[in-house]
């Protein structure tokens, strides 16, 4: 279904249903159907995966910021009537999945960052990919796929995986860069983050090279409830790659949410005095 929002129109489209509800957004300009083959090891869940703004089938006549996309996942959540729920991110989208659970906690459960991509990027650090994006639209992301899927020789995954980012614009794709450029600086993000309480899944392939795994395990230390996976030999995107192993770990992580718990408080971020 499409979702009505300031300066954008919002897809997204729901499977299935259960006791759990996975909401769930792809990085860069990757759309929601990025979990689609993850979304086929979870038969048992509620999964729903969104287009972002710039991405997919979802369309925007104005600005792209982490604020707007942030606000759009609350939306989407609205008009789909999903109850609280585990929010799920890929790479990217970790920004504005971070930004919506400190906005709106009790609409959550819990979350599950995949090779996230959580931290600011300097002003100019990516405009020779932004260059290379102009030049070349195509080659460009046939360079990214290639970097992003390194256990895999699959052409048949490299080539779904053009046609998918092949879906936004150049200009779509270089505003989705640039909006990474706005994040709010690590120093007075990690008192945010340490000030979280909800339940958070981090997984990261261990051959990543579009973000270091240790950018993971940075974001591990300075939420209090975080549960991190490395998975061995796995790159950058391990939901298309190894759908049924990051599959297992989101259930296990799902069937504890339901067991209540006492709630951890907040402890103090790396970068305290």
């Amino acid at each position: 279904m499409f979702i009505q929002r300031p300066s954008a129109q919002l897809h997204a489209l729901s499977f299935g249903q259960g006791p759990l509800t996975l909401l769930a957004v792809g990085g860069w300009t990757a759309g929601g159907e990025i979990w689609h083959p993850l979304f086929g090891h979870l038969a048992h869940w509620r999964c729903v995966g969104v287009d972002h703004r710039g991405a997919g089938a979802s369309m925007r006549s104005g600005p792209i910021t982490v604020n707007d996309m942030a606000d759009d996942l609350l939306a989407v959540a609205d008009a789909l009537n999903v109850g609280p729920c585990v929010l799920a991110a890929e790479s990217s989208g970790a920004a504005a999945a971070l930004l919506a659970v400190q906005r709106s906690p009790r609409r959550f459960i819990g979350q599950v960052l995949v090779g996230a991509a959580w931290q600011r990027t300097e002003p100019g650090s990516s405009d020779n990919f932004i260059a290379n994006l102009r030049r070349d639209h195509t080659g460009a992301l046939r360079g990214f796929i290639d970097n992003s899927l390194p256990e895999t020789d699959s052409v048949e995954l490299k080539r779904w995986g053009l046609q998918m980012l092949m879906r936004s614009s150049v200009e779509d794709a270089v505003d989705l860069l640039r909006s990474r450029e706005q994040i709010t600086p690590i120093e007075a993000l990690a008192d945010q983050l340490g000030n979280l309480t909800l339940p958070t899944l981090l997984i990261h392939g261990d051959i990543d090279r579009i973000v270091p795994s240790q950018s993971s395990r940075l974001l591990a230390d300075y939420i209090p409830q975080t549960e991190l996976h490395v998975l061995p030999g796995l790159g950058h995107v391990p939901i298309v790659t190894a759908p049924a192993e990051v599959a297992a770990l989101i259930d296990d992580f799902g069937k504890r949410l339901l067991v209540p718990t006492p709630i951890a408080a907040p402890r103090p971020h790396p970068l305290a005095a």
